[in-house]
């Protein structure tokens, strides 16, 4: 068998075929450091035959929306989709006699499972050093990660410190190193200069500070599998109920109040984001339902004609109101105008940190928002509190509903 047909980055290529024991990729967003990892991995499959390669992310939607994503679009970049057998149930791919594995870093069983010969986490600063030691002990040739290195974490203090300079690479990467980018999605990177700490972390690819960040009082649950889910490219997989949901949580399957659903309108550059939010305990209970670009009126109410209760209270972005009276004709008559004001954007931030918010596990792009989501910096680089308009599509759909209708409260810092 031969290697297949595709455009490499030459600088991150050659450092997973270093036959380093680890290689370890710090970059920022675009920097190419996964895409190229899982040519790497498709081409060793290639070339050795009979290897185990496991690609572990966080979750199952994490590596479903992310990674088993790319490595679809590579093997059909290189028209390599007939010659792999894709089991989609075990999310499995073979080549001959070799296996590439597809698991999140949550399965308990495959942590502690057999063995394989190369693994590569993706993002693994997402999971605690107790998985990845299981899963490195049990790795025989090489071992990959990487990370956006929003703050220190255990490769810093626990892997690198331990490792030989002979056993291992490390390489940063940066967008300007993948010249796959067109110029659009170079504009967009750049233009997010001003965020100082953010610039650092995904622009340069240094490690940020650990502060800054607005929310910290979340936590990942699931999962969930009654509720809708968009893929990524997106199929919607089916509801078979458009009741609320099972908490979690040791909750014993106890149904929340629904607070309502939210939206936040987009759609060339933003995404239009819809979540259902319920309450049990004084805790919000957050799932994303949808978040895409492109979604015409038409399409977004027969997505919610399908998925959602159209009485129930529906809170969307006020700056939309001819979006807002169209999708109430047509039969939404839940949807109402968020309440907006001077401070409505503190002001709803307040109420979200007073609570503890558990967000399902099927909602990767509202999980992103919260681990990026910052405090702005002034001219000398402090925080100041006033969020950074950025990453907060899903964000602001919660707030929506929220502060509606709630008093406004004097807070003070």
């Amino acid at each position: 068998m031969s290697t297949f047909n595709l455009t490499y980055n030459s600088k991150l290529y050659k450092a997973n075929n270093s036959h380093k024991r680890y290689v370890i990729h710090q970059g920022g967003t675009g920097s190419g450091k996964t895409f190229s990892a899982l040519q790497y991995l498709v081409n060793y499959a290639v070339l050795n035959q009979g290897v185990v390669i496991s690609i572990v992310s966080e979750s199952v939607p994490h590596f479903k929306r992310g990674a088993l994503r790319d490595l679809k679009r590579i093997l059909s970049l290189s028209e390599a989709t007939t010659q792999f057998t894709h089991n989609k149930t075990d999310h499995t791919f073979k080549i001959g006699s070799s296996l590439i594995e597809f698991f999140s870093a949550d399965a308990e069983a495959k942590l502690r499972g057999a063995r394989r010969d190369i693994l590569f986490i993706n993002e693994c600063n997402n999971i605690d050093y107790e998985a990845f030691q299981q899963l490195d002990v049990r790795t025989r040739r090489q071992t990959i990660l990487d990370f956006n290195p929003v703050r220190r974490f255990w490769v810093h203090d626990h892997l690198l410190p331990t490792l030989h300079a002979d056993e291992h690479l490390f390489i940063k990467s940066t967008y300007v190193d993948n010249n796959h980018l067109s110029p659009q999605e170079k504009q967009n990177i750049e233009r997010r200069r001003t965020n100082l700490n953010w610039w650092k972390v995904y622009g340069e690819g240094e490690i940020g500070m650990a502060e800054g960040v607005v929310f910290s009082n979340w936590t990942i649950i699931g999962p969930t599998p009654t509720l809708p889910i968009v893929e990524g490219d997106g199929e919607i997989v089916p509801n078979t109920t458009k009741q609320s949901f099972p908490l979690m949580g040791g909750l014993r399957g106890a149904v929340g109040n629904l607070l309502g659903y939210g939206i936040d309108f987009g759609f060339t550059h933003s995404p239009t984001a819809l979540v259902q939010i319920h309450e049990c305990n004084g805790e919000l209970y957050i799932h994303e339902l949808l978040y895409r670009t492109g979604m015409q009126n038409d399409e977004l109410f027969a997505f919610a004609q399908k998925h959602i209760n159209l009485r129930a209270l529906t809170v969307a972005d006020s700056a939309e109101p001819k979006t807002i009276d169209y999708l109430y004709r047509k039969g939404w008559h839940g949807l109402k105008a968020a309440t907006k004001g001077s401070d409505s954007v503190e002001f709803g931030i307040n109420l979200l940190l007073d609570r503890k918010l558990n967000i399902t596990a099927e909602s990767v792009n509202l999980i992103k928002e919260l681990r990026q989501y910052m405090w702005d910096t002034n001219k000398d680089g402090h925080f100041i509190r006033r969020p950074i308009k950025d990453f907060d599509h899903a964000i602001d759909a919660i707030r929506y509903v929220v502060t509606y209708p709630k008093k406004r409260k004097l807070f003070f810092v």
